[in-house]
């Protein structure tokens, strides 16, 4: 498919944008999100892109990845004592953001098309990846726990809020992949 977006001028290759709905990935697979294959998805780009995501729409004094909140629900499945594909599910349970993007919870629930645009791809990714979906209960409270918590320490920045460990992107990328190959 990469063929026919590129373009030879002046001796050089360049990649033309494109008006299929397909997007290219960190690692330069071409990516249908509309009619995914699970064969074009890898974890290092999911890592990748959700390490330099911001959650809650940036709208934080520091920066705080999705690929951190994946791995902040991880700890906690971990410590929990949930069973590995549990783990799993926790760690990927925003994978299809790495090709959707964060979009904050009260914009979402207005966007019926994308909710069904994500459930396809999470279908897509859940098989490719071998995480549950849909989420368990167990996995939705660990999300919505962790969301609360995040909201305490990084957003209002309360004193009495349990701390949230904050990760640089490299680390986050680098340690989202290391659980994600422990895991599997």
């Amino acid at each position: 498919m990469k063929e026919q977006y590129t373009l030879v001028a002046n001796k050089k290759k360049y990649e033309l944008m494109n008006e299929d709905p397909v997007i290219r990935t960190f690692s330069g697979n071409w990516v249908n999100v509309f009619d995914p294959d699970p064969e074009t998805f890898i974890a290092e780009d999911i890592a990748h892109a959700l390490s330099h995501q911001c959650r809650f729409s940036g709208h934080l004094r520091q920066f705080y990845s999705v690929a951190n909140h994946s791995i902040y629900c991880y700890q906690t499945a971990h410590d929990l004592g949930l069973s590995i594909k549990e783990q799993l599910t926790a760690l990927m349970h925003d994978c299809s953001e790495a090709y959707l993007v964060d979009i904050p919870r009260p914009i979402k629930r207005e966007f019926s098309q994308y909710k069904i645009i994500e459930g396809k791809l999470m279908n897509t990714l859940s098989e490719r990846f071998g995480f549950l979906w849909p989420l368990p209960e167990s996995i939705a409270n660990i999300d919505n726990l962790a969301l609360q918590r995040e909201w305490d320490y990084l957003m209002i920045e309360n004193k009495d809020a349990p701390k949230v460990p904050v990760y640089s992107q490299e680390y986050a990328e680098e340690y989202f992949l290391d659980i994600f190959r422990e895991l599997r």
